[in-house]
C-alpha cells in the first residue's frame, strides 16, 4: 500500500503547528488536517493562552525562520500580587536579559506557525477538513476525512483538543473533574498609553477574584462568576467592570466569553499507531499558564521519538504523563490560593505578601526559579541555553543545536563507534566546547535533556 506521509497530525492550533514544524525542519512527511476554513487565519471564539514560560519559547526557537516574535512574543517583566484596592502587595521584576515568560498573542503565533509550515516541502496543510474515522493495520494507519478521502501514514497525533475526535476514535476516555466556577474572559485592544512593562497580577479579592494581563496596547481580564451569576448577563456587563481599570471608551473588545476549566487526562496517550497530545491528553486550569506550555512540552519530545527511535515511543507517556500531573497539581494549589473566596485565607495570602516583599533578594530568586532547567520523572535534567565557546566562537547551547542533537565534550573523543554512527545519520552537530565541565562527552537529545554523559579517561 502506498503511503501518504510519515505522520499525520489531526489539528492545527499552536501544538500540531508545532510538531508538524518540529517534523517538517527533519524532513519528515507531514499531512496537517484542521477543520478551520482559512487554517492561516489564527481566529478563535474561545480563550487562548496568554503567558508562555522560557522553557516552552526553548521549545519555539527550534523551528527556523519562525517569524515575528516581536508580534507575538512581548517579554514579561513584571509579577504582581493586588490587593481588592488594586494596590500592589508585591511586585516581582526580572531584569532586562533575564530569560522570562512573555505575553503571548495567540492568534498571530499561530498565522506565524502556519506560514512556516507553508514554507516546508514536505508538510501539507488539509484546511476545513476533520477526522472522522481511523483504522489501523500492521505497521500503518489509515485515516478517513470528513469528504471521504483518506490518508495512510506510519503515525497519526490528535491534536485536536479537550473534544478529540481522535481520542474518542481510540476509545480513550478523559477521566478527572471540571471545576464548577466559570470564568469570564475579556480580550481587549486600546490605543491608550500605558505602562510599557508587560504585566502580570493576580489580585487577592475574595468577593471576587480575578487575574489582569497588561501589555502596550494589549488588556485582558479574567473575573471568577459568582454562585447563582447568569454568564450571559455578565457578558453584558463589560464595561462595567472594566471600569476601575480603563476608560471602557478606549477598549476594542475582541473577545468576551466564559469559560469553565477543567483537570482531566486521557486513559491512554497510544494505542498502536495512534497517539494523542496537548489538550487531546490533558488539561489543566489556567493559574500557572501552564496549559499551552505543556502540550509544547509535549510535541518537543514526540518529535524525535517518532523521527529518531520510533520503537521507544512509549518513553513519551512514560516521561509526559507525571510532568503532566505535577503541573496539573500546582495549578490547582496556585488557584486555591491565590483565587480562593475565602476571606480569612485570602487575608492570610495578603499578610504573607507583605512579608515576602521584604525578603532580600527576592526578584534575582523569581529570576533563577524561571530559567531553572527542568528534569524528567527519574531525574535525566536538562541543559541550560548557556553561552559556549566552540571553536574559537561564542555561541549558546540552543544556537549551536536548532532541532538537532548534539555532542559535546571538552577533549579526546572516545564516543563508541556504532553510537557516532547512529548520531551522524540523524544530522548531530559534534562539538568540541571549552572547558565543558566534568571530562565528559555528553549526548544531547533535541530537547536538550541528556541522553548520555560517557566518561572519558
Amino acid at each position: 500500500m502506498s503511503v501518504d506521509a510519515d505522520v499525520v497530525i489531526a489539528g492545527c492550533g499552536p501544538v500540531g503547528a508545532v510538531l508538524a514544524a518540529l517534523l517538517g525542519d527533519r524532513g519528515v512527511r507531514v499531512d496537517v488536517v484542521d477543520p478551520a476554513p482559512d487554517a492561516r487565519s489564527g481566529s478563535h471564539p474561545h480563550p487562548r493562552a496568554a503567558v508562555l514560560d522560557w522553557h516552552a519559547q526553548r521549545i519555539l526557537r527550534r523551528i527556523e525562520d519562525l517569524d515575528g516574535w516581536d508580534e507575538w512574543a512581548t517579554p514579561l517583566r513584571r509579577s504582581q500580587l493586588l490587593g481588592p484596592d488594586r494596590r500592589p502587595r508585591v511586585t516581582l521584576r526580572l531584569p532586562a536579559g533575564v530569560p522570562a515568560g512573555v505575553m503571548l498573542d495567540q492568534p498571530r503565533l499561530e498565522r506565524a506557525l502556519r506560514e512556516r509550515l507553508a514554507r516546508m516541502p514536505t508538510v501539507r496543510l488539509h484546511a476545513s477538513r476533520s477526522v472522522t474515522a481511523l483504522d489501523q493495520s500492521g505497521d500503518l494507519v489509515t485515516v478517513t476525512l470528513d469528504d471521504g478521502s483518506a490518508l495512510t501514514a506510519s503515525w497519526l497525533v490528535g491534536c485536536d483538543g479537550a473534544s478529540s475526535t481522535v481520542r474518542g476514535l481510540i476509545g480513550a476516555s478523559y477521566d478527572g473533574v471540571s471545576y464548577p466556577e466559570p470564568w469570564l474572559v475579556v480580550d481587549a485592544r486600546t490605543d491608550e498609553p500605558g505602562d510599557d512593562e508587560a504585566t502580570f497580577s493576580y489580585v487577592l479579592d475574595a468577593t471576587r477574584p480575578m487575574v489582569t494581563f497588561a501589555r502596550p496596547g494589549v488588556r485582558r481580564w479574567e473575573w471568577m462568576l459568582l454562585p447563582g451569576e447568569d454568564p450571559a448577563g455578565l457578558v453584558t456587563r463589560v464595561d462595567e467592570l472594566v471600569t476601575p481599570w480603563v476608560d471602557p471608551a478606549t477598549l476594542r473588545v475582541e473577545r468576551a466569553t466564559v469559560f469553565t476549566f477543567h483537570a482531566r487526562s486521557a486513559s491512554a496517550w497510544r494505542r498502536g499507531r495512534v497517539l494523542l497530545a496537548g489538550d487531546a491528553a490533558h488539561s489543566m486550569p489556567p493559574f500557572t499558564a501552564q496549559g499551552l506550555a505543556s502540550g509544547l512540552r509535549d510535541v518537543a519530545t514526540l518529535s524525535w521519538l517518532l523521527v529518531d527511535t520510533p520503537g521507544d515511543v512509549d518513553r513519551y507517556e512514560r516521561e509526559r504523563r507525571p510532568a503532566v500531573a505535577a503541573a496539573t497539581r500546582t495549578a490547582l494549589r496556585a488557584g486555591r490560593v491565590m483565587l480562593g473566596r475565602n476571606r480569612l485565607a485570602a487575608a492570610a495570602v495578603r499578610g504573607f505578601a507583605r512579608t515576602a516583599r521584604l525578603l532580600p533578594g527576592l526578584d534575582a530568586r523569581a529570576a533563577r526559579a524561571a530559567a531553572a532547567p527542568e528534569r524528567l520523572p527519574d531525574g535525566t535534567r536538562q541543559l541550560p541555553d548557556a553561552p559556549l565557546v566552540v571553536d574559537g566562537r561564542r555561541t549558546t547551547l540552543d544556537a549551536l543545536l536548532g532541532n538537532r542533537w548534539g555532542v559535546l565534550r571538552g577533549g579526546t573523543d572516545t564516543l563508541d563507534p556504532a553510537a557516532r554512527a547512529w548520531l551522524t545519520a540523524r544530522g548531530a552537530v559534534f562539538a568540541e566546547v571549552d572547558g565543558w565541565p566534568g571530562g565528559h562527552t555528553t549526548i544531547v537529545r533535541p530537547d536538550r535533556f541528556v541522553a548520555a554523559a560517557v566518561p572519558l579517561p
